[in-house]
């Protein structure tokens, strides 16, 4: 696939996967890493992990890799600012599925952002995938307040208004990247396979003056700058 058509597909669908951007020994490492650090930094039972970048300087050096800035740079053309980067992991013990969302829900009034979801382990619909609906980028989406019981996700869409045909499961090799807005809608499945699934989710917004959201995210740090 090339760039151009990566940025076609990108804009249709709201989404894009590029397989193998990692390779087996990079993903082995950041996940040796994302274990160190949850275990070091969370509660024992924590699921995620916010600021990776600002704890290891292995995820400050992923997020810079040039092989995700090249993608960026095509769906970003006003420039690339990284954000924030966190530690996803689903475990025997956790194995809700992610319901309905998109990310602006959390971060509204702020400037667009991308973000990237890339496993380091191989998912499908078994073990916690990465869900998406094709298309919903380009629709007004409405909120309801329901949380997990873990009090995670409290601003979801309502399963109902999402045509089940427009449904993606990403079932994807480890060490492959999904890029999507946050104005997509996204979950995942359930981890009924009842095995660890690690992820990391780098975002990344168009470099401007530091917006008061921002400054909760200390490793921030303009990656391309606006033409």
């Amino acid at each position: 696939m090339s760039l151009d058509n990566l940025c076609d597909r990108y804009e249709r669908d709201g989404f894009v996967i590029v397989p193998d951007l990692f390779d087996s020994k990079e993903c082995d490492k950041l996940k040796i890493e994302a274990q160190n650090v949850l275990k070091v930094k969370s509660p024992p039972d924590a699921s995620v992990y916010v600021h990776a970048s600002v704890t290891s300087p292995l995820y400050q050096q992923y997020h810079r890799d040039p092989r995700l800035v090249d993608i960026l740079k095509k769906i970003m053309p006003n420039g690339v600012m990284f954000l924030s980067d966190k530690i996803v992991v689903k475990t025997p013990e956790k194995t809700f599925a992610t319901p309905w969302h998109i990310d602006y829900f959390y971060w509204r009034d702020t400037r667009p952002k991308v973000s990237i979801w890339i496993p380091l382990d191989d998912v499908n619909a078994d073990n916690g995938a990465l869900t998406v609906v094709r298309g919903s980028h380009k629709k007004d989406w409405t909120m309801i307040n329901k949380a997990l019981p873990n009090g995670e996700f409290v601003y979801q869409i309502a399963n109902d208004d999402v045509n089940n045909d427009d449904v993606v499961t990403c079932a994807v090799k480890r060490g492959s990247a999904v890029f999507f807005p946050d104005r997509l809608v996204h979950g995942s499945t359930p981890n009924s396979a009842c095995k660890d699934r690690y992820t990391v989710i780098s975002t990344y917004h168009a470099p401007a003056d530091d917006e008061k959201f921002d400054l909760d995210f200390p490793a921030r740090e303009v990656l391309v700058p606006t033409n």
